[in-house]
């Protein structure tokens, strides 16, 4: 029996369709990669609020994104507004910005200083 994902077990990173760390803030990324404490990637899940998603909510609702992403308190980004990393923060969630393209590289930089 596998063990379900509870809040807290997952990082997510925003990436654009070419797998990079997506360049603008983090709620129009176009997809989330999944990661658990380990580094391993456990999902890749599309993000309907993002760019290119044919619909645009507000991206600086930070609530839309912790919807989406329920089982993370761990978000690493390029690019965040200050006022939407202020408000994750005060709802719980770490917020990471980093200069780093790779998404791997940027995880283990993360987990290496954990």
């Amino acid at each position: 029996m596998e063990a379900s994902v509870t809040r807290g077990d997952l990082i997510a990173i925003g990436v654009d369709g070419d797998g990079r760390i997506w360049k603008g803030h983090f709620g129009m990324a176009a997809e989330y990669r999944l990661f658990d404490r380990a580094g391993e990637l456990m999902e890749k899940r599309a993000n309907p609020h993002g760019v290119g998603a044919g619909k645009r909510k507000d991206h600086s609702d930070p609530t839309l994104i912790m919807d989406l992403l329920p089982e993370c308190t761990t978000y690493i980004a390029r690019r965040m507004g200050k006022q939407s990393q202020q408000r994750l923060i005060e709802l719980g969630v770490e917020t990471i910005t980093t200069d780093e393209p790779d998404p791997l590289l940027a995880l283990a930089a993360y987990l290496d200083a954990s």
